[in-house]
Protein backbone atom coordinates (compact mmCIF):
# COMPACT_ATOMS: atom_id res chain seq x y z
CA UNK A 1 0.00 0.00 0.00
CA UNK A 2 2.70 2.53 0.90
CA UNK A 3 5.97 3.47 -0.76
CA UNK A 4 8.19 6.28 0.51
CA UNK A 5 8.99 9.32 -1.59
CA UNK A 6 12.64 9.94 -0.85
CA UNK A 7 12.85 13.41 -2.42
CA UNK A 8 10.43 14.98 0.05
CA UNK A 9 12.48 14.56 3.25
CA UNK A 10 10.05 11.99 4.60
CA UNK A 11 7.04 14.33 4.51
CA UNK A 12 5.04 12.51 1.80
CA UNK A 13 4.26 8.94 0.87
CA UNK A 14 2.42 7.46 -2.11
CA UNK A 15 -0.54 5.15 -1.44
CA UNK A 16 -2.80 3.07 -3.68
CA UNK A 17 -5.92 4.22 -1.82
CA UNK A 18 -6.79 6.78 0.84
CA UNK A 19 -7.95 5.13 4.07
CA UNK A 20 -10.52 6.57 6.46
CA UNK A 21 -9.48 8.83 9.32
CA UNK A 22 -9.08 6.83 12.53
CA UNK A 23 -10.63 9.68 14.54
CA UNK A 24 -13.72 10.68 12.54
CA UNK A 25 -13.99 8.28 9.54
CA UNK A 26 -13.60 11.02 6.87
CA UNK A 27 -11.04 10.38 4.13
CA UNK A 28 -7.53 10.51 5.58
CA UNK A 29 -4.84 12.81 4.21
CA UNK A 30 -2.02 11.96 6.67
CA UNK A 31 -0.38 9.04 8.46
CA UNK A 32 0.98 10.64 11.61
CA UNK A 33 1.89 10.32 15.25
CA UNK A 34 -0.72 11.96 17.44
CA UNK A 35 -0.55 13.95 20.66
CA UNK A 36 -2.08 10.83 22.24
CA UNK A 37 1.16 8.95 21.50
CA UNK A 38 -0.23 6.57 18.87
CA UNK A 39 0.03 6.67 15.08
CA UNK A 40 -3.16 7.12 13.06
CA UNK A 41 -4.55 7.90 9.64
CA UNK A 42 -5.90 11.45 9.97
CA UNK A 43 -8.05 13.77 7.86
CA UNK A 44 -6.91 17.38 7.50
CA UNK A 45 -9.04 18.60 10.42
CA UNK A 46 -7.97 15.86 12.81
CA UNK A 47 -4.33 16.29 11.75
CA UNK A 48 -4.46 19.96 12.75
CA UNK A 49 -5.97 18.97 16.12
CA UNK A 50 -4.08 15.75 16.95
CA UNK A 51 -1.07 15.55 14.59
CA UNK A 52 2.50 16.30 15.62
CA UNK A 53 3.71 17.59 12.27
CA UNK A 54 5.42 16.11 9.24
CA UNK A 55 8.80 14.50 8.84
CA UNK A 56 10.75 11.47 9.96
CA UNK A 57 9.23 10.09 13.17
CA UNK A 58 6.29 12.54 13.05
CA UNK A 59 4.12 11.98 10.00
CA UNK A 60 3.60 11.93 6.25
CA UNK A 61 1.05 13.40 3.85
CA UNK A 62 -0.69 10.66 1.85
CA UNK A 63 -0.44 11.13 -1.93
CA UNK A 64 -2.79 8.99 -4.01
CA UNK A 65 -0.88 7.05 -6.69
CA UNK A 66 -2.17 7.75 -10.18
CA UNK A 67 -3.42 4.76 -12.12
CA UNK A 68 -0.91 3.33 -14.54
CA UNK A 69 2.16 4.77 -12.78
CA UNK A 70 4.77 2.82 -10.88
Amino acid sequence: MISNRTGKTHTETTVTYLPNCDMCAKQAAYDARTVLGVWANLCTGCFSTYGQGLGLGRGQKLILKERGTR
